[in-house]
């Protein structure tokens, strides 16, 4: 039945969402989900609400077939959009016994089939098949139509809000009733690029026809209609990026969860990406990268001197696709603009290599602004100190123009814009004009131009005390084109517990035992595909991750 659910999804579904039951109820049996407290709960809930107080003990009390795939599916037309979801019934009286009498009694059927119909959204089904579907009228179809449809209603005692509702309602229905029998359009599963994204071991995945078209409707949906749409013809773009299909898949792994993703592009975007997103991060940089003193970090690495050549040209192909009459004048636009540019100067004073580390959160004393008023309600400013817990973090900024920076440096000096303080500069900000009131401290050393909060480890930095440990890590960053990574369990642990709740308290020491670090990094293009991963590190104190994600969310519910 799950493969027959699947087949209703028509060709023509811009995405795809599935979630896999069965293997879901693998991970974590149904007995042991029943056990869950807010399980539990939502299952009084239901009660309470059903028509006849129900007593539900079980989640496969509510009718649905949890042991099979469910899916949602995005279709649009020119005139009007779907947002649909198919789910398998093991018992339509069970699925019905939960709605209100008030539900019930707006249910009629037709063809074989119950339905109910509200505004902007039909829910149909038989005995083995429930179907919902939300629905947008396409705006500027409507927009276009309108004088035809008004000439139609000259002699109806009908506005032109009652037209359009009636019209979408009925194609709605006409869409429901097709899905659900399975009439009218190819399925999906004919399609490659769907069936070859298909994974079954995933608990869940994505599935985007063509992203980058997708882009390009939503734009035509929000300008199309106006006036914006005189000076700009969006009904004449077709895929305005350059981005194609996107799979995304779920995985509930012993010690992990982790989602990957592959993102296909056009032979032009691809061409031009791989010229400045195939590079690497100057090993200097992990000189001054110490785990052990890190709760998160993000890294980049592009080169700029390619995506400042490569840019204008990519912006040129998506505006000659949205206005292919203006061809000539964005062509000398884009001429013009790489004369401008010094792509080789520039790309010396930013190499395009980044890495931001959150150091610490700590407590610390800040000024701020305050006021006060006299007996005649005159305002006075006053300043006042306070104790926050705020960050400490740094950003290094690759650049090969050492001498420029410190030139420039020396001149802030001149104007007390910096401090001097032999090595490195203190930026002089008013502190109430900086949030948390934070001091910022500049350097500039082996090519690199360093931001920090902590004079601390400027100082050690400039006089070579910094001990670096960049451990595992640096082999990640190495390999990808940019990272971050949070240290969980280091993160949670500097939450200071007298600021929290006893419940509080016991739901963040069960997630600092539980969650151990996530990262989320985007690989090198291979091929005609951009892959990225996010994964979620866990204890091991189950078989699989999602039982420890449900005991956090117990733990959170109880």
């Amino acid at each position: 039945m799950a493969q027959s659910i699947e087949s209703k999804i028509p060709n023509s579904a811009e995405a795809v969402i599935s979630v896999n039951g069965d293997r879901l109820t693998e991970l974590v049996p149904i007995a042991k989900f029943n056990e869950y407290s807010f399980a539990q709960k939502m299952l009084e809930k239901l009660s309470r609400n059903s028509e006849s107080e129900l007593t539900l003990n079980s989640i496969e009390d509510l009718g649905f077939d949890v042991n099979s795939k469910a899916f949602y599916f995005f279709k649009r037309t020119d005139s009007i959009s779907y947002h649909t979801f198919l789910i398998k019934l093991t018992d339509k009286n069970k699925f019905e016994s939960l709605m209100s009498p008030r539900d019930k009694e707006s249910i009629v059927t037709e063809e074989g089939l119950r339905v109910m119909a509200e505004n902007r959204l039909i829910t149909v089904w038989n005995d083995n098949l429930l179907l919902f579907s939300a629905y947008e009228k396409g705006r500027p179809y409507f927009k276009e139509h309108e004088e035809r449809f008004m000439s139609q209603m000259e002699h109806e005692d009908i506005t032109y809000y009652q037209l359009k509702k009636a019209l979408t309602s009925k194609w709605a229905k006409i869409h429901a009733f097709n899905v659900i029998k399975g009439h009218g359009e190819t399925s999906i599963l004919s399609n490659k690029s769907y069936a070859s994204s298909k994974d079954k071991n995933a608990a869940a995945s994505v599935w985007l026809s063509d992203y980058g078209q997708l882009i390009s409707d939503v734009m035509f949906d929000m300008y199309g209609g106006n006036a914006i749409s005189s000076l700009i013809p969006w009904e004449s773009i077709s895929n305005l990026y350059g981005f194609k299909s996107v799979v995304a898949n779920l995985y509930f792994d012993k010690g992990a969860a982790r989602m990957t993703t592959e993102m296909e592009m056009s032979s032009d975007l691809i061409k031009s990406s791989k010229s400045f997103y195939n590079s690497k991060i100057d090993k200097a940089f992990f000189n001054y990268l110490n785990y052990d003193e890190t709760l998160a970090y993000m890294s980049l690495s592009l080169n700029t001197k390619a995506l400042l050549e490569e840019y204008p040209k990519l912006q040129a192909r998506v505006f000659d696709r949205a206005v292919p009459t203006k061809k000539g004048e964005l062509d000398l636009v884009v001429d013009l603009l790489s004369l401008l540019l010094d792509e080789e100067a520039i790309s010396d004073l930013i190499t395009g290599d980044v890495l931001f580390t959150l150091d610490n959160f700590e407590e610390k004393e800040v000024t701020y602004t305050s006021y006060e008023f006299d007996e005649d309600y005159n305002r006075k400013e006053t300043t006042r100190t306070k104790n926050e817990i705020v960050p400490d973090f740094t950003i290094m900024i690759g650049s090969k123009k050492d001498k420029l920076l410190n030139k420039a440096a020396r001149l802030g000096v001149k104007q007390k814009l910096f401090e001097d303080k032999n090595g490195y500069f203190k930026i002089n900000i008013p502190q109430k004009e900086v949030p948390f009131g934070l001091y910022l401290y500049a350097a500039i050393k082996n090519d690199i131009l360093f931001f920090t909060t902590s004079e601390e480890k400027i100082s050690n930095i400039v006089n070579n005390r910094f001990i670096k440990n960049p451990g595992k890590h640096q082999k990640l960053i190495k390999s990808c084109s940019s990272v971050l990574y949070i240290n969980g369990e280091k993160l949670i642990s500097k939450v200071p517990e007298s600021e929290l709740s006893r419940k509080e308290r016991r739901y963040f020491n069960y997630a600092k035992e539980s969650l151990k670090d996530a990262y989320f990094k985007t690989l090198k293009i291979k091929g005609n595909k951009l892959l990225s991963e996010m994964n979620i590190n866990t204890a091991n104190s189950e078989e699989n991750s999602l039982k420890l994600f449900l005991n956090l969310i117990d733990a959170l519910a109880k």
